[in-house]
C-alpha cells in the first residue's frame, strides 16, 4: 500500500503533501564519509514514501506499515522509536522559522530496514519533502540532506556521515555520485555499459546505534589525535608508523586505502573499465573485514560465492556488521551468479539490480 492510501484509510482523510526518497548503495567508500573523504553511491528503486496533514494540537499520530501507530506530543523526549525521525523534522523545521504544532504522518517503505541500504536517510529526506511541501517552504537538496544527518545525530544517536542524506537527495537514477564529503561537491558519473550491479540481501540486519558504529568513528578520531591531523582525509599510508595501536593502525589503514580505491574508481567507471572497478571491490571488501572488521560470515559467504561463479567484484555494502552485499557482474553472467548466490547462501535474497538498461520504480 502507497502513504496516500495508508493514510486516507487510517485518518479518514487526504493527506495534504506527499513525498519520497529512495534508497541507496554505496559502491565503493565505506567509512570514509565521516573521515571527511570520498564516496561512490548510486540510488536504489526501493523507497519510502510519506504522506501527511497539519493537526491542530501539538501531537504526532503515526501509521506505518512496518513499525505500526504511535501517538506522542511533538515536543517530547526522544523514545527510540520511528516517530524520533518526525520528532526530529519538525524540530529542525522550526529553527527555518516554519512552526508545525502538530501532525498526523503514514509511512510506506520497500527498503529493507537493517539493510545498509539507508532506510533511515530515505525516510529523514522523504519526511523533511514533505512538509516544505506542506507549508510552502523551499529548502536545497544539500540542505535537507544537511538536516537529515542533524536528525541522525541529534534524534536516533548515530553519528553518520553526510553520505546517505546527499545521496538519497541529490542522486539521479542510473547514475552514480561522486560525493567530497569535506567540502559536498558533487559529480554525477555514469554507470557502466553492459554491467550490473547486484544487491544481495545477507539475511542479517544490525542496528547501528547499538554502538558498533559509533566505535568504529572514535577509533579513527583516535587515529587522527597520534597523526595530529583534522581528518583521515589528510593521512598517507607512510604517516601510519607512528600508530604504535594496532587496531587503531588497522582502522586508520583502511579508510587511507579506501579514499584510494574511491578516486580510482571514479575514473574506472568513466573508462567503462568494469574488471579494473570490481578488483577494487574485492580488495575493499579485504579491507573491512581484515582491517576494519565490519564483516560477518554470511556477508563473506556471498563475497567468496559471487567472485567463485565469475563476479567481477562483491563487497558489503553500507556500515557492515550484517545487511548487504554488492556485486558487479557482466550482463550474460548476471541470472547465474544471482541463482547460485541463493543456493549457497539459503538466508540470502535478491533486492535489486542495478544497470543502464534496468528501470526504476514505475513512479519515478
Amino acid at each position: 500500500m502507497n502513504s496516500q492510501s495508508l493514510f486516507k484509510q487510517h485518518f479518514q482523510h487526504s493527506a495534504v503533501s506527499s513525498s519520497e526518497a529512495h534508497g541507496r548503495v554505496n559502491l565503493i567508500g565505506e567509512h570514509t564519509d565521516y573521515n571527511k573523504g570520498f564516496v561512490l553511491p548510486t540510488l536504489i528503486e526501493q523507497k519510502i514514501e510519506v504522506s501527511l496533514s497539519p493537526r491542530l494540537d501539538s501531537k504526532i499520530v503515526g501509521i506505518s506499515e512496518e513499525f505500526g501507530e504511535k501517538t506522542v506530543i511533538s515536543d517530547s523526549n526522544t523514545d527510540g522509536t520511528w516517530i524520533d525521525f518526525v520528532r526530529g523534522a519538525l524540530y529542525y523545521m522550526a529553527k527555518e522559522g516554519q512552526l508545525i504544532k502538530g501532525l498526523n504522518i503514514a509511512v510506506a517503505s520497500s527498503i529493507p530496514t537493517g539493510s545498509g541500504l539507508s532506510s533511515s536517510a530515505a525516510l529523514e529526506i522523504a519526511i523533511l519533502r514533505a512538509l516544505c511541501q506542506m507549508v510552502g517552504y523551499e529548502l536545497s537538496s544539500t540542505k535537507i540532506a544537511k538536516i537529515g544527518q542533524l536528525i541522525e545525530h541529534n534524534f536516533i544517536g548515530t553519528f553518520c556521515g553526510i553520505m546517505d542524506q546527499m545521496s538519497s537527495s541529490k542522486s539521479k537514477f542510473g547514475q552514480v555520485l561522486f560525493l567530497d564529503c569535506e567540502n559536498l561537491n558533487t559529480e554525477i558519473v555514469p554507470i557502466f555499459e553492459d554491467y550490473t550491479f547486484i544487491i544481495i540481501h545477507s539475511g542479517s540486519t544490525r542496528k547501528l546505534s547499538e554502538g558498533l558504529y559509533n566505535e568504529r568513528k572514535r577509533e579513527t578520531e583516535i587515529a587522527t589525535k597520534f597523526l595530529s591531523i583534522s581528518s583521515l582525509r589528510y593521512a598517507e599510508i607512510s604517516d601510519l608508523n607512528i600508530i604504535k595501536d594496532p587496531k587503531i593502525f588497522r582502522r586508520a589503514r583502511h579508510v587511507i586505502t579506501e579514499n584510494d580505491r574511491v578516486l580510482k574508481a571514479v575514473q574506472f567507471l568513466k573508462d567503462n573499465n568494469a574488471q579494473a572497478f570490481g578488483n577494487l571491490m574485492n580488495e575493499s571488501h579485504i579491507s573491512m573485514d581484515k582491517d576494519y572488521e565490519i564483516s560477518s560470515p554470511e556477508l563473506n559467504h556471498i563475497v567468496k560465492t559471487a567472485q567463485s561463479y565469475g563476479a567481477l567484484g562483491a563487497r558489503l555494502t553500507g556500515a557492515g556488521f550484517g545487511g548487504c552485499t554488492v556485486v558487479l557482474s557482466s550482463n550474460n553472467r548476471r541470472d547465474n551468479i544471482i541463482k547460485k548466490i541463493l543456493e549457497h547462501c539459503p538466508k540470502s535474497y535478491l533486492v535489486t539490480n542495478i544497470g543502464q538498461n534496468i528501470a526504476p520504480s514505475k513512479n519515478e
